[in-house]
């Protein structure tokens, strides 16, 4: 995700090819990283829907992995889903090593700051807030921040 001149983006994308096979031009200066961060925001809001549906499904009698399974073929289907939810949110296995809570917080803080310049409510980016602020309240700062479905849970 590159914000700037069209020519300095053909000049070091040799550079970022090095990164990455998938190199978007998204505008001006700048635009680049908002990309990014809106890019977290709706993966943060994504994830915790999930770890939502997770739990209501759980309480219902339902499989958790049969149901990721089967949301995974449908119109449901995510990377979030099924990454994060297959990856942590079924195991409840949230590293610190991963992308945490703390780091999320920051990206999505950006994110809501980006919102109030621009003149969105943005109520899911602050739901999302909320539940980062009650993990890290929990002790669950420095875990992977699909954490969060620990909390839906009541579990934290």
């Amino acid at each position: 995700m590159f914000g700037g001149d069209t020519e300095i983006l053909e000049r070091v994308r040799p550079h970022l090819a090095c990164m990455g096979t998938d190199i978007t031009h998204c505008g001006g200066p700048g635009t680049g990283q908002v990309v990014k961060i809106l890019n977290n925001m709706l993966l943060f809001d994504t994830c915790l829907s999930i770890a939502e549906t997770l739990v209501i499904g759980e309480r219902a009698g339902v499989d958790p992995q049969l149901l990721v399974d089967t949301l995974s073929k449908g119109s449901a289907d995510s990377f979030a889903l099924r990454t994060h939810a297959g990856r942590a949110m079924l195991n409840n296995n949230y590293p610190t090593e991963a992308f945490s809570v703390n780091y999320a917080l920051k990206d999505l803080t950006y994110a809501l700051e980006i919102a109030d310049e621009t003149g969105v409510e943005a109520r899911a980016g602050k739901l999302v807030r909320e539940f980062f602020n009650r993990a890290i309240e929990a002790g669950l700062g420095d875990q992977y921040y699909p954490v969060v479905k620990k909390l839906v849970e009541g579990n934290s």
